[in-house]
């Protein structure tokens, strides 16, 4: 098995940011075939596995149902991430996707503000009008 496949399961989850595995003292998806703990049997694993992939991007019905955030564990933010990193896996491979991981991630579970583009400006700099007209609804 690949070195960087334990640190990313098939639906994109990076890993290493899942409460999973700080919580529950998790090894990985890929370690404990899709289940954790006495949950169940995740679907989206169970599917990829069934299917012969590694990814869910691979498949000709990516993406699907399975990838919604509303699906399951919606409150946790690996699950809004999933469609995102498994694009990122796809055009950049699991070696390099894996180095930009920590960066990547940090942006969305760190609380960093939304930048455009790689603009290092700020939604608020980048378009004042827009910010103040949402701040007083």
């Amino acid at each position: 098995m690949n070195i960087y496949l334990k640190d990313h399961a098939p639906c994109g989850i990076y890993c290493k940011r899942c409460p999973g595995v700080e919580t529950f003292n998790c090894p990985g998806c890929r370690e404990k075939k899709g289940q954790i703990l006495k949950f169940p049997v995740c679907k989206t694993y169970e599917c990829v596995m069934k299917r012969g992939y590694t990814f869910c991007y691979e498949c000709k019905d990516f993406p699907c149902e399975k990838l919604q955030p509303i699906v399951n564990f919606e409150i946790f933010q690996p699950h809004n991430s999933k469609v995102y990193n498994l694009v990122m896996i796809k055009k950049h491979g699991i070696a390099k996707w894996n180095e930009m991981c920590e960066e990547e991630s940090d942006l969305y579970y760190k609380g960093r503000k939304v930048r455009y583009g790689g603009d290092p400006l700020t939604l608020e700099e980048k378009d004042p009008n827009m910010y103040k007209k949402k701040e007083k609804d």
